[in-house]
């Protein structure tokens, strides 16, 4: 990484004009969370490899932002030669480079990494300092990264109806329709699982999320897919053609978007011709050709449609400003509300879900007794020997989990995991968003928490849930901890409040038990979930920061349910359920605004271990107990007789 850095810094000082600092973002030409191997730039140049993050090289210094959930993560990570900048805490990217750069100093940043709306926040804010934002022609860490790995060509997929639950056809028509009312004649679709969701296809370009590298353009009378084509078998050739959508080579994204810019972008039966797509007759141009298109009449404006928080800077930059509509995708917020056929299949995805989950909680009690002498899930006391069985293989973090993606890998429908599993154990769970290495992790500890943040993808639903255990004496302070956190997922899970509530107003309710200590979490307390798409999916969430005021909760959405704490360097609490927002059963309508609730998807037990009892409330109780039986009945079915007999022990009622 110090080779890195210098010879980042020989391409900064003979860039035209030379730069005075390099920005390095997390994201890929998608703005995606979670990239592919070869899209980690700012992995390679910093050490750090969280999900989230922001580089900055000038000259004579190395810094990363990151935010909250990772500032342990990066502390270790992050060599001499980098400074960790905290979110929240120290100053932002660019209030630091506006009091530590010079005045009229060139900032190099690759385009097609950096969003709409970061690219122009940062150029408002480095004008005042008269610094200019400068777009390099290349990715200068390409330019440096020897063994950079290739581009993936795995094949597309077609995700068949039977999961997605509507048509092509469907979703291009309600598109065209939000377009010609929005005065739009396009839109430009970057976020990967739109793309995906839009088409119905997946893939497996990145891991743990199943989507395809594709960008898509679709217009009033065409829709586009951009992508190597390559990927594309015979069926799924057909299957395009079907739903009349046009293929296109990947790079060719840039200048379709040039001619887009001005109406020269157009579909015909025929190749394409040197200028672009030849012009239709007007009698075929805006004709409906069965994937939903939209006559011209219908609109008057010349608007290209852009997520300005999804569209990369570079294919922004090739149209003209004033004529660009800068907001949300419509298609965020449809995808977020399921239809009853996805909504039907996570359910049962996180029914089997589950029953891996519960397999592997029995599974683990039992080998934390048989070779660390543990007391185990059920009983409380110290471990008799934590080198009972000498000659036993050891289970470690990653070994755990291993065994924990196996039980999912049996299970109907199972594709993969859907982020990396989170299993830490002591000081290692305070880490928010802990990764482990199979060389360096933690081996369990019977005498400390347990914590396993887990997910999967299977082609009916994403799942993801947190548990937290303990398979020895938990001390009074942790029981308190779990308690208050547990007291905070209850009340959110519970909740009813009048429809065009937001996350942002509901954040609080899973904070409160632990603000009564003097507790808090860093993290959000709540994101979507797809439909055999990203574990995180906007537009909702439920948090304390600012955005999750921008869209309130409705039915058929899905969110997380997730409160915690932390002790760095001691250990990590954290409870996750999948819920679904659905109409509440109120008893009165105060302003006939109608009222929602959550229900529950997510089955596993909470340790009764962990609980200390006398902190809950009556209907605390009652709660857990309701949850539990539920579980126990909905899970049966898919155990084993010792696996069934394990559950049914750990659900049994609490007295009141």
């Amino acid at each position: 990484m110090a080779d890195a850095l210098a010879a980042l810094r020989s391409l900064m000082s003979s860039h035209s004009p030379p730069l005075h600092a390099l920005l390095v973002p997390s994201e890929d030409y998608h703005q995606s969370e979670y990239v592919s191997a070869r899209d980690k730039r700012r992995d390679f140049v910093s050490g750090f490899t969280g999900s989230a993050g922001l580089a900055l090289i000038t000259m004579n210094e190395a810094l990363l932002w990151t935010d909250g959930r990772y500032f342990l993560q990066a502390a270790q990570q992050l060599s001499e030669q980098w400074k960790l900048m905290r979110m929240g805490e120290d100053p932002a990217v660019a209030i630091w480079m506006a009091d530590n750069i010079p005045k009229d100093a060139a900032i190099g940043v690759d385009p097609w990494c950096i969003s709409v709306d970061t690219a122009q926040k940062w150029e408002r804010a480095f004008a005042k300092k008269q610094q200019k934002l400068v777009q390099t022609t290349k990715n200068l860490v390409d330019e440096v990264w020897k063994n950079q790995p290739p581009a993936e060509t795995n094949p597309v997929i077609v995700h068949p109806l039977e999961f997605a639950g509507r048509t092509v056809a469907d979703k291009l028509k309600k598109l065209r329709e939000k377009l010609a009312k929005e005065k739009s004649r396009a839109m430009i679709i970057t976020a990967l699982d739109e793309v995906a969701w839009l088409y119905n296809v997946r893939g497996t370009d990145v891991s743990y999320s199943p989507v395809v590298h594709a960008f898509a353009i679709v217009t009033l009378d065409s829709a586009f897919f951009y992508v190597d084509k390559r990927k594309l078998s015979s069926e799924a050739n057909s299957y395009m053609k079907e739903n009349g959508i046009l293929v296109r080579d990947y790079g060719e994204v840039s200048s379709d978007a040039v001619l887009l810019a001005s109406d020269q972008l157009t579909a015909s039966s025929s190749d394409k011709t040197p200028t672009g797509f030849s012009r239709n007759t007007e009698s075929n141009d805006r004709k409906a050709t069965g994937n939903g298109a939209i006559p011209a009449a219908e609109f008057v404006n010349d608007l290209i449609w852009v997520d300005p928080c999804a569209c990369c800077f570079a294919l922004y930059s090739k149209l003209n400003a004033d004529k660009v509509l800068l907001k949300q995708s419509p298609l965020a917020l449809e995808k977020a509300l399921k239809n009853p056929v996805e909504m039907e299949g996570l359910k049962k995805a996180h029914i089997r879900d589950g029953a891996a989950v519960v397999q592997y909680l029995a599974w683990l009690d039992k080998q934390m007794q048989e070779i660390y002498g543990a007391s185990g899930y059920f009983a409380e006391a110290e471990s008799l020997s934590k080198n009972k069985l000498k000659d036993t293989k050891r289970l470690t973090e990653v070994s755990a989990s291993d065994k924990l993606e196996e039980f999912r890998a049996s299970k109907e429908n199972f594709r993969g995991l859907s982020f990396p599993t989170i299993s830490s154990v002591g000081s290692n769970a305070a880490i928010i968003h802990y990764s482990p290495e199979a060389e360096t992790c933690a081996e369990l500890d019977p005498d400390k928490i347990y914590l396993c943040d887990s997910g999967a993808q299977y082609l009916d639903g994403t799942t993801d849930i947190t548990r937290t255990v303990h398979f020895g004496k938990p001390t009074p302070h942790e029981k308190a901890c779990y308690t208050a956190v547990l007291k905070g997922h209850i009340s959110l899970g519970d909740a009813r409040f009048p429809n065009g509530t937001n996350g942002y107003a509901l954040d609080i309710l899973a904070r409160t038990p632990l603000w009564k200590y003097g507790l808090d979490y860093r993290h959000g307390t709540g994101h979507g979930i797809g439909s055999y798409l990203n574990v995180h999916e906007g537009p909702h969430q439920i948090s304390f920061r600012p955005s999750a005021q921008n869209v309130p909760l409705q039915v058929s959405m899905t969110v997380t349910d997730e409160p915690g704490y932390y002790e760095d360097g001691k250990f990590g609490i954290r409870l996750e359920n999948v819920l679904i927002v659905k109409e509440g059963n109120t008893k009165f309508n105060f302003g006939d605004k109608g009222y929602l609730t959550f229900e529950h998807i997510t089955w596993a037990p909470y340790q009764k271990k962990l609980i200390d009892v006398s902190l809950l409330a009556p209907e605390e109780i009652q709660w857990l107990n309701d949850y539990h039986s539920k579980c126990s009945d909905i899970l049966a079915p898919y155990l084993n007789q010792s696996e069934a007999e394990w559950l049914k022990k750990a659900t049994e009622p609490v007295p009141a």
